[in-house]
């Protein structure tokens, strides 16, 4: 298993991949979305074997509370490659990118309702310290 950044060209599959998360997001705006992030620092991880099997999104942030930190997001194992510890191996890779970033922790959100989500976060040792707050504008 190699765990590397996406190539600019595999940003193009970026649409597949966030439909499994997503799927009522037209591929425009992910598109759109994703130049505007890339822009700003954030990118995409991958874990390849014969294929792209894995990929989560990351950016590095600084803030008041913690200092240096990495921020996960979008973290997606496509189906047929799913319980083969991909996610897990990928998580890894990023927690070791971040330490040598000078970065004192990895945030991420989850969905209150995404259970499997949730448990597989906190089997890896994330805490669930707070609540997301959000109001639709």
């Amino acid at each position: 298993m190699d765990i590397k950044p996406f190539s600019d060209a595999e940003y193009e599959t970026l649409p597949e991949l966030f439909a499994f998360l997503e799927p009522q997001l037209p591929r425009s705006e992910v598109i759109e979305r994703c130049n505007e992030m890339r822009a700003s620092g954030w990118f995409c991880v991958g874990a390849y074997g014969d294929s792209l099997q894995a990929m989560a999104g990351l950016s590095l942030r600084t803030h008041l509370f913690s200092g240096r930190v990495a921020f996960v997001e979008n973290v997606v194992v496509l189906p047929e490659f799913r319980g083969r510890g991909l996610g897990q191996m990928l998580m890894a890779w990023i927690e070791h990118y971040a330490r040598e970033r000078g970065c004192r922790m990895v945030t991420l959100d989850a969905y209150q309702t995404n259970l499997p989500a949730r448990a597989f976060y906190e089997r890896l040792g994330y805490d669930p310290r707070g609540v997301h707050f959000v109001r639709e504008l």
